[in-house]
This record gives C-alpha cells, structure tokens and sequence, in this order.
C-alpha cells in the first residue's frame, strides 16, 4: 500500500492530467478489490451419498420420542438409489464405492439439528469425540462395519480406534431427556476432503450431503 501511495504522489509531482491521474487510480482500486477478495468456492466432490435403513433410502423417519432408546439408526452409502437391492452393508459399500474414482481423500461427516426446549441445537460430527455434543438429550454413536469380520459383534467407534482407514459407514442416534426436544430431529450426512469444504462459520458448503428428519411419531 505504501508503495501504491509513493507512485500516486510522483503521478502527481510530475504533471500528470487528471485523466492520467483517474486511469491510475481505477486501476491501483481494482487491483486491491483482488487482491482482498475471498476466492469463490468450487466443489469438484462427485460424491453421491445417502441414508438407509435395511437397504432402502430413508427419505423421513418416525419413531416415538423416548428416554433411553435407540431413536434412529442409519447405514450410509454413496448413492441416491431408492433400493439397493441388499441388506448386506459391506456389499453395498463396496459396490458403490467403487463406481468413484480417486476418492481416497474424502471423509464422511455429519450435521445434527433439533429444538430443545425451544432453544435450537446444532452439532457438526466429524469423528467419536462428538459423541456428547447434542447431549443431555441425544448421543451419538459412530460405527465402522466395513472392516470387522462377519458375523462378529462389534460396538461403536472411540477416537483411540481411528485409523487412516476407517470408515463412518453407520449412525446411531440414542436419546435421552426425550421431552425436551420440542422439534423434529435434522440428520445431515456429507462427505468433505478438508476445510476448503466449511466456510467462516464452520458449515458444510458443499453438494454432496443428504438430510432425514426424524418425527416423533
């Protein structure tokens, strides 16, 4: 900037016309416009993704709000299919995680919304350690059933089982305190690849989510 201003005031030290002068100056402001402003987001993210239950999309849920129940459990995979034609969550991962190509990097990460009393309550979930975020009336419970054996009961995901391959291929939503939440429940899954995917205010910005709402019902 100081130097812009030393070129402005030799401009005017040596003679120049004002139209010399203006033109000048209209190109010094548009060149500082660039230089502050904010580079407009591009999502590049192919990544189609959905919520289901027994192999089929979940497009709303209803389940009786109640303390101590399991209120809602999902299986994500990447697609938009109504039916996936199984109910066997490994095949249906692979099968369309493998229809993508070069989608190593990209990450699975959820958006959680109700009322509680009134008073709004957003929760974004990137790994276990948001377990308690929405509490005292919801809990969330991640799963990887992509890398466990078959037919071997496993339990949900702790931060000390984060590995650079696992993966959020399920949600459960456990409640609690089940009266004061005074709204349907919003469940938004996405896939991101970093931060570039959040703006200012820490929101997922991109295309590739999808959103159940829960009904107490």
């Amino acid at each position: 900037m100081k130097k812009i201003l030393l070129l402005f005031l030799m401009l005017i030290s040596i003679g120049c016309t004002n139209e010399e002068i203006n033109n000048f100056t209209n190109t010094i402001g548009e060149s500082i416009n660039n230089m502050t402003k904010t580079p407009e987001y591009v999502d590049t993210n192919p990544i189609k993704v959905g919520l289901y239950r027994n192999g089929k999309l979940v497009h709303e849920f209803n389940n009786k709000f109640k303390d101590y129940i399991d209120v809602a459990v999902f299986d994500i995979v990447y697609t938009n299919d109504e039916n996936l034609g199984s109910t066997n969550l490994k095949k249906n991962w692979s099968k369309y995680y493998n229809q993508y190509e070069n989608i190593d990097d990209y990450k699975i990460g959820f958006y959680l919304e109700f009322e509680m009393e009134g008073n709004k309550v957003e929760n974004i979930i990137l790994d276990p350690s948001a377990k308690y975020k929405a509490g005292p009336c919801i809990f969330v419970y991640l799963y990887d059933g992509i890398h466990q054996k078959d037919g071997v009961r496993y339990s949900h995901l702790e931060m000390k089982d984060i590995k650079d391959d696992t993966i959020y291929s399920s949600i459960k939503l456990y409640m609690e305190q089940a009266k004061k939440i005074t709204s349907p429940i919003k469940l938004t899954v996405f896939t991101y690849k970093n931060d570039y995917d959040f703006d200012t205010n820490g929101y997922y910005r991109g295309n590739s989510k999808y959103t159940v709402t829960i009904y107490n019902k």
